[in-house]
């Protein structure tokens, strides 16, 4: 079989994993992560948006549709992947599974890069071990089967790292454009993918030399790049104030920054980012490579590889915000580095192919077994429930750790685009630092006050969890309101999951007695985020 027939096998291959995968996830809208609603929300917006082009008042527009469907963060994050899921919308209809489309289309296109950069070091059967490897590594399994940006952007700094590479060697422009697009693309999906920015100017000066910056190839691409990210440089000006103010909450922040603690936990928590398995024949190849000259690489792979590394954990490990799959972006080198341990040591062809590949195999299999997707159902079964109910042109208050699913949840499956959600967070509650943990201001109202405030804004219909943060007073009055004479029980729905979650109780409809007027009223809302207040 030549090596044409066998890159369109592995292609065919990996399509039909990630399909597999597709049609294995829990896709039917009980999103247990709150981000993860959010971005699927987000790209509703997306598509709603450009169905109803207001051109007239496109701002008016985002802010009524926040008042009417309050779990949009569009902007907080770079605008891209929301494109794509908002296409995926306009083809199958709003829904969770309409949005993994371009999520596992991600996965499948970070796969297919991750082998097409491999097959610069390595044969066909090692390069698709290396492709598993990192589709498979527990944290890249786990975030890659939801809504969220991570894999996505991950896809489009690998494909940034090849043409990268392709330009370091045969210095053709197109590949130097392509890059410079691709790292683009990265970052219209995620900030942080900014870093990648760096490690192509630092291998561009360390392979050319400060001549480079004079060559017009290069000149061309910075600014081709300038042109691409001056939108996103505004959106962040404009917004970046207030994640910057939001990471800067965070405790870890306060004194710890340049702590060992701090400074060593992407190291620490590798091998639950990667496995123990890849993290161990990349520290044997690191250690072994000191000595053995056939597992060193060209100096400017090398030189390229190295300063990925560097650059990538340099650059997380000086964010307070830290998380392990926030590192995916750095570690394809180790993956890399795993690989080629196995196949430049083993001296029998078809021992060191079985042996790469069954690495990669039986780490895929293990993240599959441990790190299944997770699902929380109630909120869509709570929203079915309500859009069966609800007389038209009314609110409903939600009150409940998964605001967001519950949100989107009404958005994409009731068919009610007359009904809005009222965050009784936003009622209750002010000046919460995005976590309740981080602090907030009860805002004091008592029991009546509470079921005014349903009356004036129009509440039909609220949907409480049970038991969540009970020791707040506010949610005490909530509970005495929803209680009284005023409301009445209409259905308990059981919360179920498939992983440990302490919060899971279960979710109470209750009806205001009394039918409001049609024409929904939305609550005063401080958007800290936009500095306005609606």
């Amino acid at each position: 079989m030549s090596a044409r027939q066998v890159d369109v096998l592995v292609q065919f291959g990996l399509a039909v994993l990630t399909l597999a995968m597709y049609l294995a996830l829990p896709r039917q809208g009980d999103i247990w992560w709150m981000d993860a609603s959010r971005h699927a929300m987000n790209g509703a917006f997306v598509h709603d948006f450009v169905r109803a082009m207001p051109l007239h008042d496109p701002v008016g527009f985002a802010y009524d549709y926040y008042r009417q469907w309050p779990a949009l963060t569009i902007l907080f994050y770079p605008p891209l992947f929301y494109a794509f899921i908002g296409l995926s919308y306009a083809v199958f209809g709003v829904s969770e599974a309409a949005a993994l489309v371009p999520e596992l289309l991600a996965m499948y296109l970070l796969a297919l890069g991750c082998y097409r950069l491999s097959r610069c070091w390595l044969a066909e059967i090692p390069a698709l071990a290396t492709a598993l490897l990192i589709i498979g590594a527990p944290e890249v399994f786990f975030w890659g089967q939801q809504v969220m940006l991570d894999v996505p952007a991950f896809a489009f700094i690998i494909w940034a790292a090849y043409f990268h590479l392709k330009y370091l060697h045969a210095q053709k422009p197109l590949s130097l454009y392509l890059a410079v697009i691709c790292a683009a693309g990265a970052m219209y999906t995620k900030y942080n993918a900014a870093f990648f920015a760096g490690v192509m100017g630092v291998s561009l000066l360390a392979q050319f030399g400060p001549r480079v910056l004079a060559r017009r190839p290069v000149i061309l691409a910075a600014l081709l790049g300038v042109v691409l990210l001056a939108p996103l440089m505004a959106i962040f000006a404009k917004f970046g104030s207030y994640n910057l103010a939001q990471a800067a909450s965070v405790a870890e922040a306060e004194g710890g920054r340049w702590s060992f603690v701090a400074l060593s936990f992407y190291v620490v928590n590798l091998p639950a980012v990667l496995s123990w398995a890849t993290v161990l024949l990349a520290g044997l190849y690191a250690l072994a490579a000191v000595f053995r000259h056939n597992l060193r690489l060209p100096r400017v792979d090398a030189m390229f590889l190295l300063i990925w590394l560097v650059l990538g954990f340099a650059f997380y490990s000086l964010i307070a915000v830290k998380d392990p799959r926030h590192i995916l972006f750095a570690v394809y080198p180790l993956v890399l580095a795993a690989v080629l341990v196995i196949d430049r040591s083993v001296a029998n062809l078809a021992l060191r192919r079985v042996a790469s590949v069954a690495l990669a195999i039986g780490v895929f299999a293990l993240s599959a077994v441990a790190r299944p997707p997770v699902y929380v159902t109630g909120m869509r079964e709570a929203a079915v429930e309500i859009g069966a109910l609800a007389p038209h042109d009314v609110n409903i208050a939600f009150w409940g750790r998964l605001d967001g699913t519950f949100v989107y949840a009404l958005r994409a499956y009731t068919n009610r685009p007359d009904l809005g959600v009222v965050r009784l967070d936003k009622i209750l509650l002010s000046d919460v630092a995005v976590m309740f943990e981080r602090g907030y201001t009860d805002n004091g109202l008592t029991p009546s006050q509470i079921v005014q405030k349903m009356r004036d804004l129009h509440v039909q219909y609220v949907v409480a969890q049970t038991h969540y943060q009970p020791q707040i007073k506010a949610v005490q009055n909530l509970e005495t309101a929803l209680h009284s004479d005023a409301f009445v029980e209409v259905q308990r729905i059981a919360m179920h999951t498939n992983a440990k979650l302490s919060y899971i109780s279960e979710l109470v409809i209750y009806r205001l007695k009394e039918d409001v007027p049609t024409g929904r009223v939305a609550p005063a809302m401080d958007l800290s985020i936009v500095g306005k207040s609606l």
